[in-house]
């Protein structure tokens, strides 16, 4: 809910609750159960991953917020420097909404009309002049494998009658319990929880390890794909393993870089990504726009860099 008597960033009654603050893409990692078989394990990942309407409701919020705190710092630039990194938060929270939406499969019913109405509103908004990405990207990004645009919708593209509920809450006119965090699961933040916010923004993950992590990841999956024996874990294991690599390098691309180390992760990210052409394209769309959303951030200037040894990245 936006404050609408808030006129500035100045303005903003903060809480001075410590909250737990997680995207959804480093959330995925926690859903892994303790299991010593690492096939079982990733196979019980695959059928733990939220559901898309969770995903949507939080990254409709952290959309609405983001745009809120624009129009708040347009009305006073000044108050922009010491909120800054309240709005670098609730961009990756977004981002990082979306780009899940888009990685986590849909395996239900209502996952399928959630998908193509997220598809449809995508074909509108970049067909209109609206994208933020590269048409292209986000078309790649749009396509998983066997679905088409409409699938979970009628054939003149309508939401189904029994599906009316799914599609009042993904337009953001409910929500379900997918805003309220535990303090281990992903929440919906706002304006108000700035300085959760920034403190979160401020305390990056390892940019690097994640990109090695990732890579164990998909030497897993390649390993078990060679494999002349198919266990009842396979189909799971692989799908799962996907997609916590897939998760852990779009982090890579949306976390803006602070040292030399971080643009090689991203410039190494770059390289593996463009030579697993055997991986779903739609994910490595994913990454490749998390890459610009993590560019953008790092124009800003310090404490960010775009540049090693005087090349612009």
């Amino acid at each position: 809910m936006i404050d609408i008597n808030t006129a500035t960033l100045r303005d903003l009654n903060l809480s001075s609750e410590t909250s737990f603050v997680i995207d959804e893409l480093a959330a995925i990692k926690t859903l892994l159960p303790e299991v010593s078989d690492d096939l079982e394990r990733h196979a019980a990942l695959f059928d733990r991953l939220p559901p898309l309407l969770d995903l949507r409701d939080r990254a409709f919020v952290h959309a609405e917020q983001y745009a809120r705190f624009l129009a708040l710092a347009e009305a006073d630039p000044s108050a922009l420097e010491e909120r800054v990194d309240t709005g670098n938060a609730l961009a990756i929270l977004a981002h990082a909404g979306e780009i899940a939406m888009l990685l986590v499969p849909a395996i239900s019913p209502e996952d399928r009309v959630a998908h193509a109405m997220l598809s449809r509103e995508r074909n509108e908004q970049y067909r209109g002049g609206g994208g933020v990405h590269a048409t292209e990207l986000m078309m790649r990004a749009l396509q998983r494998p066997g679905t088409t645009d409409t699938m979970g919708l009628t054939r003149d593209g309508r939401v189904p009658p029994e599906h009316q509920g799914t599609a009042t809450r993904f337009r953001g006119k409910v929500y379900g319990h997918a805003l309220e965090s535990d303090g281990t699961a992903p929440g919906g933040y706002r304006l108000q929880d700035a300085l959760a916010l920034e403190a979160w923004f401020r305390q990056p993950p390892d940019l690097v390890a994640l990109l090695d992590e990732a890579r164990a990841h998909l030497g897993s999956v390649d390993a078990w794909s060679e494999s002349d024996e198919v266990g009842p874990y396979w189909y799971g294991a692989t799908r799962g393993a996907l997609v916590l690599a897939y998760a852990k390098l779009c982090r890579v691309g949306l976390w803006p870089a602070r040292s030399a180390d971080d643009l090689v992760a991203k410039i190494e990210t770059e390289r593996l990504i463009s030579g697993r052409n055997c991986d779903p394209d739609h994910m490595r769309a994913l990454v490749e726009i998390g890459l610009g959303v993590g560019r953008r951030i790092a124009r800003q200037g310090l404490p960010f860099i775009t540049t090693l040894s005087g090349v612009e990245l």
